[in-house]
């Protein structure tokens, strides 16, 4: 486990254990809110597939913090996790592990609430400043301009180990989040690669085409494998080395040598060309004028990529249909740097829905 004490410069006025427990990685935050301020204090790493109990990483975890400051015991815990929620408990997408909030209320000794990993983004997004470049990149159109932000609605659509959406909409003063399973919409194509790519696929997993299968990190595994075994790469060089590695490491070595690997690069390049699409698509449906936000570690470690000759928004704004070409034009698309934001979004969503006494079913 990896731990960071980040701060000691914190007001405490609610101590929240936020979790954001992934197919890959799991991080823990303990995350203190002043007002409408909240400051992560610490944050604990590890690799989700090491976890044996959940109760006894969040029970560890626990001591570590009580043996840094027997105070700073948490009030309410709430868990971010990758897959649909029901009797609070998760069934994760990515690998074959349950996530039993009351079982680990009960390790930690405070209520604890469970909800789906983009519903926690989207409680992240109003505490998000899009003018803070640290934080934050907004993407330009393909004219140039930055979209201003407008209207009551905002949606993230982020790519990680798998694909996730989730939608937040303002309502006076207040707003409420919409839980989604929206990564798993069928994947469109949109040009002749991409139509070799779908049948690539759809041989091995069938022919109903969930996004997820080319917008994640399996996608960019399965376009590797589309390099090699249709079209016929040649895996000389550091692609002999990926095809050698375990497909879990995949996605994570391409990024890294598309620098100086040609083969890479397109892979790359190709995965985002299907982003782009994907978000259009989740924009078209949703219209977030408030700004559609990118999120997942793909976008933040790969950000030129999407840059480069308007690569992301060229295809995020192709539609045949004039007027809703304009209508994506208005909408700002921004890539979300912070990786924590997750446990930014879990403790808002924990004090929010402890305030409340409801946590809104499937989360």
């Amino acid at each position: 486990m990896e731990t960071k004490w980040l701060t000691d410069n914190y007001t405490r006025q609610r101590l929240v254990l936020a979790a954001d427990i992934g197919g890959t990685n799991t991080n823990i935050g303990l995350v203190s809110k002043n007002e409408n301020d909240f400051v992560l204090i610490a944050k604990f790493t590890l690799k989700t597939n090491s976890i044996k109990k959940f109760t006894d990483c969040f029970k560890s975890v626990l001591a570590q913090i009580l043996a840094k400051n027997a105070e700073l015991v948490p009030d309410v815990c709430c868990l971010s996790t990758a897959g649909p929620i029901e009797n609070n408990r998760c069934e994760l997408s990515s690998i074959e592990a349950i996530v039993d909030a009351g079982e680990i209320g009960q390790a930690v000794g405070t209520k604890t609430i469970i909800i789906n990993d983009f519903s926690a983004i989207s409680y992240a997004l109003p505490l998000v400043d899009v003018n803070d470049k640290t934080r934050i990149t907004a993407l330009r159109h393909i004219d140039g301009s930055i979209a201003a932000q407008s209207g009551s609605v905002r949606a993230v659509a982020g790519a990680g180990t798998g694909l996730g959406v989730g939608i937040l909409m303002e309502r006076g003063n207040d707003y409420f989040v919409c839980p989604s399973e929206g990564g798993h919409i069928a994947f469109s194509c949109f040009d002749e690669q991409s139509r070799e790519l779908h049948e690539y696929i759809a041989g091995r997993f069938g022919e109903l085409m969930e996004s997820q299968l080319f917008v994640s990190g399996v996608g960019i595994k399965n376009i590797f494998y589309f390099f090699k075994e249709a079209k016929k790469v040649a895996m000389t060089g550091c692609l002999k080395d990926i095809d050698e590695a375990n497909d879990a490491d995949k996605p994570a070595m391409i990024a890294d040598c598309a620098n100086e690997n040609e083969v890479c690069r397109d892979i790359i390049r190709l995965f985002v060309e299907c982003y782009g699409r994907f978000a259009g698509d989740v924009a078209s449906f949703i219209v977030p004028t408030m700004g559609l936000y990118l999120a997942g570690g793909i976008a933040g470690k790969n950000e030129k990529y999407f840059i480069e000759d308007d690569l992301f928004m060229r295809y995020f704004e192709g539609c045949y249909h004039p007027g809703v070409k304009k209508i994506l034009k208005t909408i700002p698309v921004y890539i979300i740097r912070d990786y924590s934001v997750s446990l930014y979004g879990a403790a808002n969503a924990a004090c929010r829905i402890n305030d409340n006494s409801d946590h809104g079913g499937r989360g």
